[in-house]
């Protein structure tokens, strides 16, 4: 979450606004998967050139960062030559559990993970799909690279 209000009930209907209500937009950019959260005093008309949201905002935020888990681990960068955004899922092996599931953005990604171990990796969809199983978490700073063709 990263706004809400809670306005005393005097404060819930304008004009008696004294900015502690409003409502929240939420934009997406599909070219860069930046995620932009906007937050607006009720009485702000948001066209005109001079509206100000509320004190620190907009808050910008890029598509992986959505998930809010840091990585203990990654597996090796998956490289796929012949799509771009394909789906890639990733499955904890020991648990049996899908850990996320995204749509890369371009032809490269490195999948990070929140424990060391096996995990199986789905890349594409339907009948261009390809399931590398048994792919275990890198050390850090070591890197590797899976090519691959959908």
């Amino acid at each position: 979450m990263v706004a809400f209000v809670n306005p005393a009930p005097e404060n819930m209907y304008p004009p008696a606004d004294n900015g502690a209500s409003g409502y929240g937009l939420v934009r997406f950019n599909k070219k860069t998967r930046d995620i932009t959260i906007e937050c607006w005093s009720r009485g702000i008309n948001v066209t005109q050139i001079n509206a100000k949201q509320y004190p620190g905002f907009p808050v910008t935020i890029k598509q992986e960062d959505n998930y809010g888990k840091n990585a203990v681990a990654f597996l090796p960068t998956i490289e796929v030559k012949n799509e771009i955004n394909p789906r890639i899922q990733i499955i904890d092996e020991h648990v049996g559990e899908i850990v996320y599931t995204l749509r890369m953005n371009g032809r490269k990604f490195r999948p990070k993970v929140f424990k060391k171990g096996k995990y199986t990796v789905y890349v594409g969809e339907g009948k261009r799909q390809q399931v590398i199983k048994n792919i275990s978490s890198l050390k850090p700073g070591e890197s590797q690279i899976l090519e691959l063709e959908l």
